[in-house]
């Protein structure tokens, strides 16, 4: 007799709930190859947005940030050791480019957009646009 194990509720929420946040957040997902892109993270408080890349051994100069309409990317270049004294056994590190697109919030300052790589973690932080608070006009 086989039993089947149902699937967790978490483990079915959190794939499609990924599965939808993806799409919202990068449309461009289906053209990119996920094989090569760096995971991350992105979080929310009622000031800011704030992304963390996991992106180790790549040098700060090698990454390069930039807005195309709504559209931050990501670029980030990886060099492939040259040891010609050795001979690789095995290979389970990928040293491809990687380009990562994200569609940002309308409420995106795109000016206040700051970077930093700290132990192989790219950290960008992105403001929200200041909303006007409801004013109340006096009828004289």
């Amino acid at each position: 007799m086989n039993i089947r194990q149902p699937k967790m509720i978490t483990d079915i929420f959190q794939s499609n709930f990924d599965n939808v946040l993806q799409e919202i957040l990068n449309p461009q997902s289906i053209q990119e190859n996920h094989v090569n892109l760096p995971k991350m993270n992105i979080y929310e408080d009622e000031n800011l947005y704030l992304i963390k890349t996991i992106i180790p051994g790549v040098d700060k100069k090698d990454i390069s940030l930039s807005l195309d309409n709504n559209t931050l990317v990501i670029f980030g270049m990886t060099s492939q050791e040259n040891n010609k004294k050795l001979t690789i056994l095995r290979s389970e590190i990928s040293f491809k480019d990687f380009k990562r697109r994200i569609a940002l919030p309308k409420d995106s300052d795109h000016q206040s957009i700051s970077a930093n790589l700290i132990n192989g973690i790219l950290e960008i932080i992105i403001k929200k646009k200041q909303k006007i608070k409801p004013k109340n006009i006096i009828v004289k």
